[in-house]
């Protein structure tokens, strides 16, 4: 007996000592997605004046390559690809898709229904995954439209579906006609987005700077596990709006412009957005977005710096893994373009900063062509866990121990541009680029020689050679590009089917200050539907039947400070209505909703007709997190 009761105590020791040795040999992730940023910091091209010392600091302490580029030039594509290591030309998305409140991604892509996504794939394997601001594509400006994976993640900053709105202040904004503008800025005048201005703001009141506040506290909390901590940072992002400190670092008579040759499209082809441009120049804005530009670009090296003296100060210093990357690359005038949405190296070459301890050859640089897919199966070799089968990258493990080892593969960049029926793609070696359109339009730079893409040397015999070995990595059987699936329940808008069903809702909310009504769910309109609403800081449930109105209502007021709502409305009529799992009110319709209604469904408003008492839309100003709505019908 007492030999049964040892070999027990040492199995169990064993085992104690394999979970540790498990949770403490695992190194640490931190994975910084930056959004919209260009090769003009220091580390890269360094553009005339810029001021970028902490992405100095990382390049000294990291692997620098200066030949990473994107997917796809949007924000969509490229961190869907990243974050399923699956590239468009199998996915077959190419462009931003909106309109969006969740992974609508799995429904647009057939091979991507059941893709891993990378926090998950740490998840699986040990890892606590924690994620804030955009990772996935959302906008300050479109509330809501989030294509984020909420069931990716253990934690989220905020709302997981809309993920940065609520964080971002706005300028005081002096119409164009006021300001002697002409008419036609790109975006719209009213809402200036396309635009630069300095916030009266503090850092401490900006998005960024509150996402890495929220990452220190990841980084300082204890833990069991590893932690895959997960940073989306949106500027230098449209609109230009940071605070007044970092304008200061440029004044204008010291801006300038990038390198541009008049007529540079004559042996290129046109992207088609030359009315930005044209715009610019008649308005003489193109120093003061440059400006803007150079300054949102400073502010978001400010929060870089802050996020990695952070860690170094956290317990996680010394086993960690560092990844700083761009979505992709950024026009401010070059070629005519602005923004993205092309496939010159302005447009794809991002900055990519990759630290790994003990293991990678920090201070060098390599020109060895990455494409953003290949992050995925390097974390995955860096952390020890296997390579999932739908990845289509391959591992930087060789360049980051050794920068001046080659790389057989090119980069692969592709995009459906408007009006094309097939991608196009552009392909990178060390030195030279080619990009071949959809109509067999080609051009070819050698960008040792011209780094500014000015001559197409497509024709030069002398290249002859070249353009064949890049053309041979251009893929032969790209994915045809997908439409929005608006029959997926993660397409805003999308209309379950919920006539004669039991309806179960179940949704966190998170109130704005002194602002707690307003719209949080509703399907239908003044004619068949149902809409759940807080009015005058109390919480009500209404139905419309055949345009009859009826409704339940909760007698005391919702707490100030998040809470949780729980509706159930059987397939007879009941209905049950729950605040933080305390019933608030019970009430019988006449019977349940049993005619489709025609209206779709909402998060946050109520956008045509209205179901409730309230005028549409009623939109709620705070957060709405992890939203499940259930419809079934009774088996009897």
């Amino acid at each position: 007996m007492m030999n049964v009761h040892l070999n027990c105590i040492i199995l169990l020791l064993v085992i104690s000592f394999h979970t540790a040795a498990y949770s403490s040999d695992k190194p640490n992730v931190l994975f910084v997605a930056i959004d919209d940023l260009n090769d003009y910091i220091t580390p890269l091209d360094s553009h005339p004046g810029i001021f970028t010392p902490n992405f100095e600091k990382l390049a000294k302490r990291s692997v620098t390559f200066a030949n990473a580029h994107c997917a796809a030039p949007a924000c969509h594509p490229s961190r869907v690809a990243v974050m399923t290591g699956v590239h468009p030309v199998k996915s077959g998305i190419y462009r931003n898709m909106f309109g969006a409140h969740g992974p609508r991604w799995r429904h647009e892509s057939p091979i991507l229904e059941k893709a891993v996504v990378l926090s998950q794939h740490f998840r699986d394997h040990g890892y606590t995954a924690a994620g804030g601001g955009k990772i996935f594509h959302t906008l300050q400006w479109t509330p809501g439209d989030s294509q984020n994976d909420p069931q990716s993640w253990d934690i989220y900053r905020g709302d997981p579906l809309d993920p940065i709105s609520m964080d971002w202040p706005r300028p005081n904004l002096i119409s164009d006609s006021d300001a002697g503008l002409t008419s036609g800025r790109p975006l719209g005048g009213s809402s200036q987005l396309f635009g630069a201005a300095a916030l009266t703001d503090s850092d401490e009141q900006t998005g960024d700077h509150m996402v890495v506040d929220w990452a220190i506290n990841q980084m300082n909390m204890d833990r069991e596990n590893p932690l895959f901590l997960a940073v989306g940072l949106f500027r230098p992002h449209i609109p230009w709006e940071v605070p007044q400190k970092w304008f200061d670092l440029y004044p204008t008579d010291r801006i300038q412009i990038p390198s541009h040759r008049l007529n540079d499209l004559v042996d290129a082809r046109s992207n088609g957005r030359q009315s930005w441009h044209k715009w610019v120049l008649e308005n003489g804005q193109w120093k003061n977005f440059m400006r803007g530009y150079l300054a949102s670009i400073s502010y978001v090296d400010h929060q870089l710096g802050r996020l990695i003296d952070a860690l170094d100060a956290s317990p996680l210093k010394g086993n960690t893994i560092i990844i700083v990357w761009s979505d992709h690359g950024f026009h401010i005038g070059e070629k005519e373009n602005w923004e993205k949405f092309a496939l010159w190296d302005q447009t794809t070459r991002v900055p990519l900063f990759i630290h790994a301890p003990g293991k990678s050859h920090d201070g060098s640089e390599t020109r060895a062509p990455v494409t953003l897919t290949d992050l995925y199966p390097t974390l995955c070799e860096l952390a020890g866990l296997p390579i999932p089968s739908q990845c289509t990258g391959v591992s930087l493990m060789p360049q980051l121990s050794n920068p001046a080892q080659q790389k057989k593969e090119c980069s692969l960049t592709s995009f459906q541009f408007w009006g094309d029926d097939r991608p196009s793609h552009a392909v990178s070696d060390p030195r030279y680029r080619l990009i071949q359109y959809a109509d067999g339009f080609e051009e070819l730079y050698d960008l040792q020689e011209d780094p500014n893409e000015f001559d197409n040397r497509i024709d030069d015999p002398k290249l002859r050679t070249v353009r064949n070995r890049l053309a041979s990595a251009l893929p032969s059987n790209a994915a045809h590009i997908r439409p929005i699936p608006t029959d997926s329940p993660f397409h805003q808008g999308h209309n379950p089917s919920i006539a004669g069903k039991n309806i179960q809702i179940s949704l966190s909310v998170h109130p704005k200050k002194n602002q707690p009504d307003g719209v949080l769910v509703s399907h239908g309109g003044e004619i068949h539907g149902y809409s759940l609403f807080v009015k005058n800081r109390k919480l009500h449930f209404a139905v419309r039947l055949n345009g009859e109105f009826f409704q339940i209502s909760s007698r005391q007021e919702v707490p100030s400070v998040n809470y949780s709502v729980q509706v159930n409305m059987s397939d007879t009529g009941e209905v049950q209505l729950f605040v933080d799992f305390v019933p608030m009110a019970y009430g019988k319709f006449p019977n349940a909703i049993v005619v489709e209604p025609k209206e779709p469904r909402n998060f946050g408003s109520d956008d045509r007709t209205a179901v409730g008492t309230y005028t549409a839309p009623f939109a709620y100003k705070g957060s709405i997190l992890n939203a499940k709505i259930h419809h079934h019908k009774t088996r009897h």
